[in-house]
């Protein structure tokens, strides 16, 4: 005869309930990697999580085959409103369906808490709830709106998850370079209106001072990778026209965005202005040096994770002047003309 003892032991255990949370980043490539330290801190909260990320389509590549996430969801038109995004309204249906515990939301822009509230989610976190503070940096900022109070700048370090494959590719794409590689990254997002060249724009180093750059390391014996968008293609092959064949490479419009990361993760050094491939450099562990200006660091710089991470400034009294009105009427960004070549060359020094 069976005991009640022998039947308890012989039931299945009750099976605990799993949390599955939203989280939604729309943003640019910066943005989405600065995102990833609060789903590794989600998952080592709760290991049985479910955590989704509803991201940028441009940017969503670079979630893929992170460990701490469960379901990409994108959108690519992330500006529509909601009344006329077939997109979006599709968006609603699919997250309703998933039935989520919690969302993280973080975006202050109304139309994705409409996304949101139309999707019936009962219990979102936000910047409504816990604000912004400007002293702490975004990745800082993310951690508190989930919960999160016991951070400090060694849980703040992003990551980019390439497969052994995938880094074997953005090898092959430099094997006929001579090592040591280093990167320059001249471009930081598409020009708006009539500008076009990256150098002129409020976060760009003029061309001429990549050229003078370049050609100190190749004297030094460092070949030299260009990367950057298509958009930027134009500005890379300019600033390598007059470099020795055979020492440099532009791969600027030739890369997906993993491939890009790939390429990144090769390099002894990449010396990029602040961008989002500078970001992704930080976050799968390659050396960075950031040509800094308009914008506020102390919110959106690179962390360091498995590389160091360098950033360079000429201090001036109007910056940082990004997401303000004075930015609108800077004619002439003295904030990074003031950081020379051989400025950055002797910082460069230490990675040859």
């Amino acid at each position: 005869m069976t005991t009640l003892r022998e039947k308890r032991k012989q039931a299945p255990a009750p099976q605990r309930e799993i949390k599955k949370f939203l989280v939604v980043r729309v943003g640019a490539l910066g943005d989405t990697v600065m995102a990833t330290p609060l789903l590794r801190a989600l998952k080592r909260r709760d290991s049985g999580c479910q955590i989704d990320f509803l991201a940028w389509r441009p940017a969503a590549p670079l979630l893929e085959h992170n460990p701490n996430v469960n379901r990409i969801l994108t959108l690519k038109m992330r500006n529509w409103p909601l009344a006329v995004s077939p997109e979006k309204r599709n968006l609603v249906s699919r997250i309703q369906a998933r039935g989520y515990d919690s969302a993280v939301l973080l975006e202050s822009a109304p139309r994705y808490r409409q996304i949101l509230d139309r999707a019936k989610l009962t219990r979102i976190l936000s910047f409504d709830e816990t604000p912004f503070d400007p002293q702490l940096h975004s990745s800082a900022n993310h951690l508190r709106v989930a919960g999160f109070e016991d951070w400090d700048d060694s849980r703040l370090g992003t990551e980019v998850h390439l497969t052994d494959e995938e880094r074997e590719r953005g090898a092959r794409m430099l094997q006929d370079l001579p090592r040591p590689w280093i990167g320059l990254h001249a471009g930081y997002g598409p020009a708006r209106r009539k500008q076009q060249d990256q150098g002129e724009r409020l976060k760009g180093w003029p061309a001429k001072n990549f050229v003078e750059l370049g050609s100190l390391l190749l004297e030094n014996g460092a070949n030299l990778v260009v990367t950057g968008s298509a958009a930027d293609r134009p500005t890379a092959l300019e600033i390598s026209r007059s470099w020795p064949s055979g020492r440099f490479r532009v791969v600027a419009g030739q890369t997906s965005v993993r491939e890009l990361a790939a390429v990144l993760s090769r390099l002894r050094l990449l010396i990029s202005v602040d961008s989002g491939p500078a970001h992704i450099a930080a976050a799968v562990g390659t050396p960075l040096i950031v040509l800094w200006g308009p914008a506020k660091l102390q919110q959106v710089r690179p962390i360091a994770g498995r590389g160091p991470v360098e950033i360079l400034r000429h201090p001036v009294p109007c910056a940082p002047c990004w997401d303000t009105p004075l930015m609108k009427t800077c004619p002439v960004n003295i904030c990074m003309r003031g950081i020379t070549p051989e400025e950055v060359f002797e910082t460069a020094r230490r990675f040859l």
